[in-house]
């Protein structure tokens, strides 16, 4: 019997615990990217201007509001940056390989 397989048989009794984990991985990611998705959050900007207009909520709370909307659009940029930049640092690094391939070959 292979080693893997061993494991794999003695880790089977954890298989519903790490499922389990995994989902739960997996909703709080769902859950992160909608709490900063930067056209969501303008949607909601807006919602709650129209809520404060109808007058479903004063001033007061479409203030709080609106500052932790503006809030976590600012994350929401900030994010999107940093995964901008790491994005151009990996392309630059491909083409760096690649011209070196070239160079090489």
């Amino acid at each position: 019997m292979s080693v893997g397989l061993f494991k794999e048989l003695a880790l089977l009794p954890l298989a519903p615990v790490r499922g389990t984990t995994w989902v739960a991985g997996q909703l709080a990611e769902e859950a992160d990217r909608q709490l900063y998705d930067e056209n969501r959050i303008k949607r909601e900007l807006v919602q709650l201007e129209l809520d404060e207009e109808e007058g479903r909520i004063g001033e007061q709370e479409r203030r709080n509001k609106e500052s932790e909307l503006l809030e976590r659009l600012q994350i929401a940029r900030a994010r999107a940056r940093g995964e901008a930049e790491q994005l151009d640092a990996a392309l630059e690094a491909a083409e760096t390989e690649d011209s070196e391939v070239i160079d090489r070959g």
